[in-house]
């Protein structure tokens, strides 16, 4: 398939560990994305993330597995005002594709032509879908220069852990939070520095709206730092939330994006990782460590030859830790491997794990990056 678009089923006998990358530009590669695969349709997906404005391209990717037609509502939650509301058809056993920046709304035009938005996708006739989210920016010069890609959420919730998170004078770090429903939420984010440093911050995320958190000017101690975040309700209304990085600050030209996990664990796979190679890539496994207790934690990468390496780290308890498998694991150089990690010992430390790729491209350090939350297992 030379220049298609399509959605992708995997199956086999055996369980298995899927992430995608997509990356553009076939000669120089300067833009990519990447999401873990979900495991079953569902009837009702939403997303955190969204913007249409200063350049943003927002887009919505449905797949309809089934023999019959879906009949699909968006809604189209704003950071003020009431959300609006589309019926779309899907085709029996298609792939389509909603540009949000160009839906045009009765006596409103392209309301959505320039503003962040949440969204809230539901099946109205029992037929279950999947659905992503792509958002792409344009650069000087490139088409979709930068862009981030997600799975969708099927279910809101009360508690989210975001492992990877950095700010300071290369990235620009976003928390993005979405209610639903029809009562404000209140919420806490709680802020874990790589050296056991936690910072609680409040804010109010109105009822079906969109709530935005730059966290590089949330607070002086978030300014410049490696972080993770747990975002809770505290008065119980469910949410949706998602994390966003962009970089260069000042003047972005790729990004990456994950949604967040509702579940802690102590055993967490990745399926794609690469050192060196063609792209000169870097991957590294970011860890959060949620517990009040520090963890003992092994990271066992899976070659493509059926070769395994592994190494031990000691995470402090409520922190975030980084594995730069470059200098951690010589032996990954000009490789591609999967990765085990597992958190030991008798009362093993809460885990939430994510993985992130970078490479460089026309000059550019970084130019594209991918991120990826990980597939728990235990």
């Amino acid at each position: 398939m030379a220049e298609a678009e399509f959605s992708t089923r995997i199956e086999s006998d055996q369980p298995l560990v899927v992430d995608r990358t997509m990356s553009w530009n076939v000669q120089s590669g300067y833009g990519a994305h990447a999401e873990t695969a979900v495991t079953a349709p569902a009837l009702t997906w939403y997303f955190a993330e969204g913007s249409t404005v200063g350049g943003f391209n927002l887009f919505y990717l449905l797949q309809n597995p089934n023999t019959s037609p879906a009949q699909v509502r968006v809604r189209y939650l704003r950071p003020t005002g009431a959300p609006l509301e589309k019926m779309y058809t899907l085709l029996p056993t298609s792939r389509s594709n909603i540009w949000v920046n160009v839906e045009d709304f009765p006596g409103l035009g392209k309301a959505l032509a320039a503003s962040d938005v949440s969204g809230v996708i539901e099946v109205t006739n029992d037929q279950p879908i999947i659905v992503e989210r792509a958002m792409y920016l344009d650069v000087t010069g490139e088409t979709f220069g930068a862009g981030h890609e997600s799975a969708g959420i099927t279910a809101a919730a009360t508690e989210w852990f975001l492992a990877e998170g950095a700010t300071g004078p290369f990235f620009d770090l976003f928390a993005l939070v979405a209610n639903p429903g029809t009562t404000d939420a209140q919420v806490e984010a709680t802020y874990l520095l790589p050296e056991g440093t936690v910072l609680v911050l409040p804010y109010t995320v109105a009822a079906n709206s969109r709530f935005n958190i730059w966290v590089d000017l949330a607070h002086p101690a978030l300014a410049n730092t490696a972080v993770s975040t747990i975002i809770r309700s505290v008065n119980g209304v469910p949410i949706i939330v998602e994390r966003a990085m962009w970089w260069p600050e000042g003047g972005w030209y790729e990004a990456h994006n994950s949604p967040g996990a509702t579940t802690t664990g102590t055993k967490w796979a990745l399926a794609e990782g690469e050192v060196g190679g063609a792209r000169g890539v870097d991957t590294y496994i970011l860890l959060a460590n949620t517990s009040t207790t520090d963890g003992q934690v092994k990271v066992t990468l899976l070659f493509e030859d059926g070769s395994s390496a592994e190494r031990m780290f000691t995470v402090t308890a409520r922190s975030r830790f980084n594995v730069d498998t470059r200098h951690e694991f010589p032996e990954t150089a000009n490789r591609r491997f999967g990765a085990i990690i597992e958190s030991l010992g008798a009362t093993p430390a809460q885990l939430v794990v994510e993985r992130a790729m970078y490479w460089d491209a026309r000059g550019k350090t970084w130019a594209a990056g991918t991120n990826a939350l990980g597939t728990k297992l235990r």
